[in-house]
């Protein structure tokens, strides 16, 4: 089940990644990184095994770790763009948005989209959403143009588009490695998603 989309996606800063250089092995450590912090959240992770673990607490693990994930990458990212992007998270995990059986978002997952976002540097911020099974959905649209990407863990992701091309509606879905993300989708003009509209 998908559950609502936490925006849509807005036009950002040009300058949304500050020194990131072009190596995608530069930000390799972001899939092992596990900071410090996480270990001094309030105790909630250890009740996870415990009946008494509720949604609202699952929630807050969650919604802390990605923030602390997100803030592990600064460097790569605008003050301004991590701050609007903590505004979707906060809306995306409001507990009135779930439901008890549905997943938080994985850790997993989470890493694979700041890998993406990090490799394919989109000047827009996607609107953010999320499947039942913990994964998180980035989606571009303009228009009435649509790129929806499912992040799955081990730097893969499940894409889904449609979109108008030489005055045809065109849709296309597959599943690839984030190495391959930006190839696979270069015959759509990706412009039209991440650029900065004028």
């Amino acid at each position: 089940m998908y559950l609502k989309l936490a925006s849509t996606s807005q036009p950002v800063n040009t300058s949304f990644y500050p020194d990131t250089g072009k190596d995608f092995h530069q930000i390799s450590t972001i899939k092992n990184k596990r900071p410090q912090e996480l270990s001094q959240l309030s105790g909630i992770v250890k009740k996870s095994h415990e009946n008494t673990y509720t949604i609202e607490e699952r929630l807050y693990d969650a919604l802390a770790l990605c923030k602390i994930k997100t803030s592990s990458v600064a460097m790569h990212i605008t003050n301004e763009w991590r701050s609007r992007f903590f505004s979707q998270l906060d809306n995306l995990m409001d507990v009135e948005n779930w439901e008890e059986d549905d997943k938080p978002i994985t850790e997993s997952s989470f890493t694979t989209l700041l890998r993406m976002i990090i490799y394919i540097k989109p000047a827009r911020r996607p609107g953010i959403g999320s499947t039942s099974k913990g994964n998180i959905i980035a989606s571009w649209t303009k228009d009435t143009d649509r790129l929806t990407i499912e992040c799955l863990p081990d730097d893969r992701v499940r894409w889904v588009l449609s979109c108008i091309t030489d005055g045809v509606r065109e849709t296309a879905a597959g599943e690839v490695t984030l190495t391959r993300l930006q190839k696979v989708l270069s015959p759509y003009d990706t412009d039209r998603w991440f650029a900065n509209e004028a």
